[in-house]
Order: structure tokens, then C-alpha cells, then sequence
């Protein structure tokens, strides 16, 4: 791998009005859907450069984009008609630009630029999301207990099934990711949400490794301070591979936690070995000092911050600011600023973006993406600004830096960590550049955690310049975050028929606007499993379940919008509300019906207690034993769901049986 590795701790230049290469390498594309005539038609801008479009197609997943469905000089139209689709589907778009501009990166070759939009007419709702485990920082757990169950409630109304563990800060990253293989296994597990301190992960021999002879911000030791060696890596967590080794040595990082050795528990690896199945999110305000509140408050106020933006309660204008002062000169090269340049456009649609200073421009008001790179130092961004502009001051909702040392976050007030500090927004940061993030899907419904799997296993399939597929890459915030948040209905009750063999669902309505109707879920237990009720949305406030299961049945009503973004529109969906309701008389065989395993163990990692669910409410012996086999524990579990004290067991793995199922688990 022979890149070019320029520190990007250079000085700010001013932009001109010339044609940039972030603009070069950056087609900016939209789509706009029509239900009547059943098209999708895909725009796209010129710039000066522009020589050739050629526009390719493909399903969402595949691995290749075949031939291009549209070949075209520069000269002839900007638009592409597709007949070829079908209402509720979701179709990709690739727009590559050739242009006339050299590319400074290599021989003889002019620059390429590309777009992507992920487009569809009225793309069917996502009603189940799959399963989140919650994992928080034991120093948080009891201080933040009503924030975290607040945050429980909105992942389960957002169609996740939800688990929640405390864990303990003396866990070490391979404890914490034998447990989250077993919650995988046993419980399945599509993303982890990291809030707090939680045993950090680190991989790289950047400098060291000859394919990587500098790290991803070109910091060697002939650009000091040299930033070599490892870097935290969260993505370990949800890479479920044998290849991270641990037999190699770079020592030559100036901070200690960069420094490399071989069985430190710090890993060789400066790219993915293997795929990223489950999305990573952490939100971690650990060492801010910069800050007045402490640790706990800040998490708090994430929490409750984002909460509201769920429900619908904090609006933002839906723009996105460019700051690039990256714009001229060596850095420019390599148009880091064209990922926002082509992905807001698909987010946002036309017209929506603007140039200009973040700080200066979210004083006035509030937007909801910004993109800004510059000179750096793990406290800064030069041009963009310092830890210190968040302590008062918001950048966008959603937020992408760029620049030297701060995209290594687990750093004393660290800049990207120190965004999401901020008193209103600040929901989400990536550090997007080496490499360049994929977030277009984002525009049709897509969670962060989902853009982040994309981006880090993105290898040469989306341009993405430097360090793909880099063990550097992480995400910070909240995972299930979606861009297009829209306000639930409130009030639901439940009255059961006089046999209790039927219940009516009540609830009031929506201060959404133009909303499509609601749609109503039941599930046989509180945290997830919802099964939908009507197929498509009603307009009344009220509607009888018939087919209760037997006993406890809960409810969930959601709002159903239409939205339109860059990219089309697609059917979106609030946050559900949800009421409960005991002693239904349903038919038993219906238990069979939800969608989970007979014997389900959590936390998988716990100090003090698991609870054992299963799938019918009859009575059942357990037992546990150790890894040598040997019995340690028994006892009955009574209904779905058993706490089992496990305080005195010794640390080790475990495994619990019942009936003809087993299950395992670890006791810190």
C-alpha cells in the first residue's frame, strides 16, 4: 500500500472560487419519486470540469454495480428517468463523474467523482430493527437508572428487542467480547450501545507494519508528535474473526496509550480481519474537564437530549454546512470534504447545503448535518474550532470532523467526544476522511449503527480513499439514531372484552402532521418481540385485538409518515407507545408464535444476577454448572422470566440448562 502520507497538521488555507477537488471528486445527486407514474428519477449537478456521466444500478447488498444504465457526455441532460422499479422497493444509484482534472493522487489519470443515493417510491416501513444490547459503565448505572430506562423504552418502541447489563470498569476488552459473542449466539445481537468508560479496545501498528507506514492522519516521527502505533478501536466488538493477533511491537506512538507491545492485550491489526457484523455506538465523557458538569451529568444530558429528538421534540432545519479548510494546497488532494458534498445532497436533496463556518452559522440556527476538517491536535480542529466552542455552543445534530490526532478519541478533551457534550444537539460524530464515511443510505430511514457497518466494511465498493476498511473507524452515539424523527401518538389504553378473549387499543392523536395513520404491534413479553397487528396503517384512534396470546399481552402504537428526503420517500415510523394488559384469555399454542429462542440467558457478563426467559410459562428445574462440569447451582424457574442470584459463584464461565436447552453465561 503505497499512500501518500501527508500530516494533517498543516495551516488553514483560504478557499477560493475556483473549481475544488473536493468538488471534483463529488457528484452531487438526488432522486425524486412519483407514486402515480411510478418512476424515480435521479438528478445529478455539473461542474466545470465535467466531461462524462454514467449512471449504474443495483439492490441494495449486492457486491458489484455491473454495466451503467445511462452513458452520457456532460453536455446532454442532468436527469435519468427509471421506469424499471417497483413501489415499495429500495434501489441503489451510483452517478460517476469523469472529469478533465488531473488527479494529483496518480499517473495520467483524470479524476473520477461519484455519487450514491439509495432511492425508492414510498420504500415499505421497517417495523423490527433486531436486537440492541445496552452496556453501561458501572460508575452510571445507578446514577443514570431512570435515563437508562428511558432509553430502553425508546429502542423498544422503535421496533428493537432491548437488553440492558451493567458492566464492571475492571473488564477487560476480551472478557467484554467473549460476552457479546455469547449474546449473539444465544440472544442475537445486531448492535451494542456503549455508554461510559467501558473497557476501551486498541489495534494498530501504524509505522511499523510496512503496508502502513504512517497512521491514519500521517503523524510519524517526521511530523511530530508521532501518533504510531495503536489506536482505540471499538469495532473489535463486533468483529467475530480469530485473526486479531497480539506478536507485534510499535512502540514508537509519543502517548503511552498508542504504544504497542506484543501480549499487551493490544492488537496488530490496522485493518478489519474479517467483517463487521454488529454496530458499535459509544458515548463516553469520561476525562472533559473543559466541561462544568461531571461525567454523570453529561451523560444524562446526552440522554435526555436525544430523547427528545426522538419524539419529535427538537426540530432542525434540514440543511447540512460544509467548512473545508482543506480546500487548497497538499491536503486538498485528496477532497476529504467530497463524502459530505455527495452524501448530504442525497440526504437533504438540492439546494440544501451551504459553505460556511459551523460555529458561526449554528449560532442562528439549528441544522442537522455538518461536515468540518482542518489542521488538528486531539483538543482542535483549525478553522473549525477548539473542545472549548462546545462547552456553549452546538455544531449540527449530526456531526463529521476531520483532521490530526482527534480521531483518535480516548483522549483527555478530546474534540469528537467533547461535540456530543454540547446542551442541545451533538447526537452523533464520525471521523470521516481516511476513510471517507458511506452514510447516503441515512436518507430512506437508515440507523447510524447501520451507515457504520457500511462505512467499516466498505473495501474499494464505495469511493472511500485512504484506510478503508481501517480498525480505526468508530462511531460515537447513539447507534439506533435515525435523521428523520417524527412524534408519537400519546395516551394509549387497553380494555379487555367481558371473556377477555379480545382487547381494544386506544390512544390519542399525533401532533405529527400528514401522517399516513398508526400502526398497532403485540407482543407476549415488554422488551421486544412486537408482532404487527394491521397491515397497513389505520386513521382511527382505536382498534380490537381479537387474537390476544394468553396472559400478559403488551401493546405498541406507532405514527406512520410518508417522508421525503434527497432520495425519494419512504414510509417512516415514531417511536411506539406502549400498555400492557394481564390475564387474557388466549389460545396457548399461540406462545409458539413469538419469535424467540426456549431459553434465553442476560446479562450474559453479570457480578450479582441473570434473568432466564423462556418461551411457555410452565414450570421447569435448572441447573448450572461450571466449565469442568460440575453442578454448582439448581433451582426452578416460575412463569416466562426467573431472576437467579449467581453473587456467589467465583468468576468463570457457567452454563445453565432447563429442560431440554442450555444456554451460557459469565460471572465477573
Amino acid at each position: 500500500m503505497n499512500l501518500p502520507f501527508l500530516a494533517l497538521l498543516l495551516i488553514s488555507f483560504l478557499t477560493t472560487k475556483a473549481q475544488t477537488i473536493p468538488e471534483s471528486r463529488a457528484v452531487e445527486a438526488y432522486a425524486i419519486s412519483n407514486a402515480t407514474s411510478k418512476t424515480i428519477t435521479i438528478h445529478w449537478a455539473k461542474t466545470s470540469d465535467a466531461q462524462n456521466f454514467a449512471v449504474y444500478k443495483r439492490t441494495p447488498g449486492d457486491q458489484t454495480w455491473g454495466n451503467p444504465i445511462v452513458n452520457q457526455q456532460a453536455s446532454g441532460d442532468t436527469f435519468f428517468i427509471d421506469t424499471d422499479v417497483t413501489l415499495g422497493e429500495e434501489y441503489e444509484y451510483n452517478v460517476v463523474k469523469l472529469t478533465n482534472t488531473p488527479d494529483p493522487l496518480t499517473s495520467n489519470n483524470d479524476i473520477r467523482g461519484y455519487g450514491y443515493l439509495t432511492a425508492s417510491i414510498e420504500k415499505n416501513a421497517i417495523h423490527s430493527r433486531g436486537t440492541l444490547w445496552v452496556l453501561v459503565a458501572d460508575n452510571l448505572g445507578t446514577e443514570l437508572a431512570d435515563e437508562v430506562k428511558q432509553l430502553e423504552n425508546d429502542l423498544i418502541g422503535d421496533g428493537w428487542e432491548v437488553y440492558s447489563e451493567i458492566i464492571l470498569s475492571s473488564v477487560s476488552p476480551q472478557e467484554l467480547k467473549t460476552s457479546i459473542e455469547l449474546k449473539k449466539a444465544q440472544n442475537g445481537c445486531d448492535a451494542i450501545y456503549i455508554i461510559g468508560h467501558v473497557a476501551v479496545p486498541y489495534s494498530g501498528t501504524f509505522c511499523t507494519d510496512v503496508s502502513y507506514q504512517a497512521p491514519p492522519d500521517g503523524h510519524t516521527a517526521a511530523a511530530p508528535p508521532s501518533h504510531c502505533g495503536a489506536w482505540p478501536s471499538d469495532l473489535y466488538y463486533g468483529v467475530f474473526s480469530d485473526n486479531w493477533t497480539d506478536n507485534d511491537v510499535d512502540s514508537t506512538g509519543s502517548r503511552e496509550l498508542n504504544k504497542n507491545r506484543k501480549g499487551d492485550g493490544k492488537y496488530d491489526n490496522n485493518s478489519i480481519p474479517g467483517t463487521v457484523e454488529v454496530a458499535i455506538g459509544r458515548v463516553d465523557f469520561s476525562d472533559l474537564p473543559k466541561f462544568l458538569k461531571n461525567e454523570v451529568e453529561l451523560t444524562r444530558q446526552y440522554l435526555n437530549k436525544v430523547h427528545e429528538f426522538k419524539i419529535g421534540q427538537t426540530t432542525v432545519l434540514q440543511q447540512g454546512i460544509i467548512e473545508d479548510n482543506f480546500r487548497s494546497g497538499g491536503a486538498a488532494r485528496e477532497g476529504f470534504s467530497s463524502t459530505a458534498i455527495r452524501d448530504f445532497s442525497a440526504i437533504l436533496g438540492p439546494n440544501k447545503t451551504i459553505n460556511a463556518d459551523i460555529f458561526n452559522t449554528t449560532r442562528t440556527g439549528d441544522y442537522l448535518l455538518s461536515y468540518g476538517c482542518g489542521a488538528g491536535s486531539f483538543t482542535s480542529c483549525s478553522g473549525v474550532g477548539r473542545t472549548d466552542s462546545f462547552v456553549n455552543h452546538n455544531a449540527a445534530a449530526f456531526n463529521q470532523l476531520f483532521g490530526s490526532y482527534f480521531g483518535d478519541w480516548d483522549s483527555r478533551n478530546n474534540l469528537m467526544r467533547s461535540s456530543l457534550a454540547s446542551t442541545k444537539l451533538g447526537f452523533t460524530c464520525v471521523w470521516s476522511g481516511r476513510p471517507k464515511w458511506v452514510t447516503h443510505p441515512l436518507a430512506l430511514g437508515a440507523t447510524f449503527g447501520d451507515i457504520t457497518k457500511l462505512s467499516m466494511n466498505n473495501l474499494r465498493d464505495y469511493d472511500g480513499s485512504y484506510f478503508q476498511n481501517g480498525t480505526h473507524m468508530a462511531l460515537l452515539g447513539d447507534p439506533s439514531l435515525r435523521v428523520h424523527p417524527i412524534k408519537p401518538a400519546a395516551g394509549i389504553s387497553l380494555e379487555a372484552s367481558p371473556d377477555r378473549d379480545a382487547t381494544t387499543i386506544a390512544w390519542t392523536a399525533s401532533d405529527e402532521s400528514k401522517i399516513s395513520g398508526y400502526y398497532v404491534y403485540r407482543s407476549h413479553k415488554g422488551h421486544g418481540g412486537f408482532v404487527l397487528i394491521n397491515e397497513t396503517p389505520t386513521n382511527d384512534l382505536s382498534l380490537v385485538d381479537n387474537n390476544p396470546y394468553q396472559g400478559t399481552n403488551h401493546y405498541m402504537v406507532r405514527t406512520a409518515k410518508l417522508t421525503t428526503s434527497g432520495s425519494g420517500t419512504y414510509e417512516n415510523l415514531s417511536l411506539g407507545i406502549r400498555a400492557e394488559i394481564t390475564d387474557m384469555q388466549g389460545v396457548k399454542a399461540r406462545i409458539n408464535e413469538i419469535a424467540f429462542a426456549a431459553l434465553k440467558v442476560y446479562p450474559t457478563l453479570s457480578p450479582n444476577t441473570i434473568t432466564i426467559e423462556k418461551s411457555t410459562a410452565e414450570l421447569m428445574k435448572y441447573r448450572i454448572m461450571n466449565s469442568l462440569g460440575q453442578q454448582v447451582k439448581e433451582g426452578e424457574l416460575h412463569g416466562i422470566k426467573t431472576t437467579v442470584e449467581i453473587n456467589t459463584l467465583p468468576r468463570g464461565t457457567y452454563f445453565i440448562t432447563a429442560g431440554v436447552t442450555s444456554a451460557k453465561f459469565i460471572k465477573q
